[in-house]
């Protein structure tokens, strides 16, 4: 029971099979899609945890990291909302002695103005119970300070927030139980509070008995706002986690500064259960060692 990588820098893909079925996918330079994204994460039990392009909001491309507003440019939805910038992958390594990779990204307005440099380094890690993905990332402006900003949260606007690491779950996940450092709570309540480690955890359908799958997102204690607020939307049409760095104010980046951001996700099967809360706690404090 293994677990192999592969990928085709041409095609954009990068692949992790595990007992020869296709467990995550990462696509790159998909012209529809300007964040690099992971449209495929299953459970090692074959369970499908992301949606990929859904009809209702076809630029949430499954499991994905993206800034709302670089400098005013909206990066979030762009070509979606008439913007044409872009991300330009300038380069891809595979790291050979480990299952994971290594990628420089660019960020560019439709002006043609190079806003943002990113290195971005993903590693998948085994566990008894289900496997990480740790996330890291460094983000530093190019030609100018930049200003990274989110839709305001607001009364008209209370789903506003977000910008940074998100899920776009399958529907399976309505209804969800949310589990955190701070208890069990409903996505409702759990919505934008501050945790450092938050559990999405559903139901799946087509089975006569229950069977659970879910995803947790653990954030690093050298996090800048740690712990940031997390979003646990859940819609009828909707379920979606984010780590919401910029709920509350936005962040401005000034040239020469570097912004550290460091997260590990964990798939599982089954439900959250306790000793879950161990390996998460090692997690928050031995994610982005620099």
């Amino acid at each position: 029971m293994t677990l192999h990588s592969s990928h085709c820098e041409n095609a954009g893909l990068w692949e992790v099979k595990y007992n020869d079925e296709t467990l995550l996918e990462y696509v790159f330079n998909e012209p529809e899609d300007i964040n690099p994204a992971f449209r495929l994460v299953k459970t090692f039990n074959g369970h499908l945890i992301t949606l990929y392009r859904p009809w209702d909001h076809p630029w949430h491309p499954g499991l994905f990291f993206s800034w709302k507003y670089i400098n005013g440019f909206n990066f979030w939805e762009a070509a979606y909302h008439g913007e044409q910038n872009k991300i330009i992958s300038e380069y891809f390594t595979p790291i050979n002695k480990d299952i994971g990779f290594e990628q420089g990204l660019v960020y560019i307005d439709q002006t043609g103005n190079k806003l943002l440099n990113e290195h971005r380094k993903i590693h998948i890690e085994k566990s008894k119970d289900g496997y990480f993905i740790d996330w890291e990332a460094a983000f530093q402006p190019i030609e100018q300070d930049v200003m990274l900003d989110r839709t305001k949260n607001t009364v008209k606007a209370p789903w506003g927030g977000y910008a940074g690491l998100s899920c776009r779950l399958n529907r399976n996940f309505l209804n969800p139980v949310i589990t955190a450092d701070l208890g069990e709570f409903t996505a409702d309540v759990a919505f934008a509070k501050k945790f450092k480690w938050c559990d999405y955890s559903g139901k799946l359908d087509g089975f006569t008995k229950d069977l659970w799958a879910g995803i947790c997102l653990i954030e690093s204690n050298q996090n800048i706002r740690f712990p940031s607020k997390k979003l646990t939307y859940d819609y009828k049409d909707m379920q979606f986690l984010s780590a919401a760095i910029l709920f509350d104010q936005p962040l401005n980046l000034r040239m020469g500064e570097t912004l550290h951001l460091n997260y590990s996700l964990f798939i599982h099967d089954g439900q959250w259960n306790q000793h879950f809360s161990d390996l998460f706690n090692n997690k928050i404090n031995s994610t982005g060692g620099r």
